[in-house]
């Protein structure tokens, strides 16, 4: 793989891991499990020789302000830290939502799976077809809309009411292809009739 490809890879893993992750049971979520830093659960955990680990995108800026680790002071430089792969292990097991739920997605899975799920999720607004997007508010959820986990019982909401074309567009391949020309011929037929007015 050439370093090009890696590059993408991991910037395309990098936007990922910056998403809001919706943690079905964040009470078994261990406290060793969250950053020092940001009090999140870790993303890229690093751990540093004396033990501690951090977020990536934490202890980055971190290191370039102070030479020494958060935790116990202890000198330390950005090439002394390893990738914690066991920490991102355990991590990875935690059972996850979507976060396209409130739109209508039902994944729940592993955080492992919640990157191949994004990639081919229905709901995902990269995957909608413009004639859907056009037709119906945007379907990911806001920054400013309620969290997915209600903060009073930690209670996952229920999915969302997808539109009756976002139905339609999912219920198989043969709708997917009827929808599409359908909509295809639409357009076809309104930039016919824009032509033929302006001549």
């Amino acid at each position: 793989m050439s370093r090009g490809k890696k590059r993408n890879r991991r910037s395309l893993e990098a936007e990922d891991s910056c998403e809001e992750r919706y943690f079905l049971n964040p009470e078994s979520v261990s406290c060793h499990l969250y950053c020092s830093i940001c009090q999140e659960v870790f993303v890229d955990p690093q751990r540093a020789p004396c033990g501690h680990s951090f977020c990536k995108k934490c202890i980055t800026p971190w290191l370039k302000q102070s030479r020494t680790c958060p935790e116990d002071r202890k000198p330390l430089h950005h090439g002394q830290l390893h990738h914690d792969f066991i920490l991102e292990n355990i991590i990875g097991d935690q059972m996850v939502a979507c976060p396209f739920r409130r739109s209508g997605c039902e994944f729940v899975g592993q955080l492992t799976q919640l990157v191949s799920h994004k990639k081919s999720c229905d709901f995902n607004p990269v995957n909608v077809p413009d004639f859907i997007k056009s037709k119906v508010s945007p379907l990911s959820p806001r920054k400013s809309d309620s969290p997915l986990l209600e903060l009073s019982n930690n209670e996952l909401v229920s999915p969302g009411k997808p539109s009756l074309l976002m139905r339609l567009f999912r219920s198989g391949q043969g709708s997917r292809q009827l929808l599409s020309s359908m909509f295809d011929k639409d357009k076809d037929h309104s930039s016919h009739q824009m032509k033929n007015l302006m001549h």
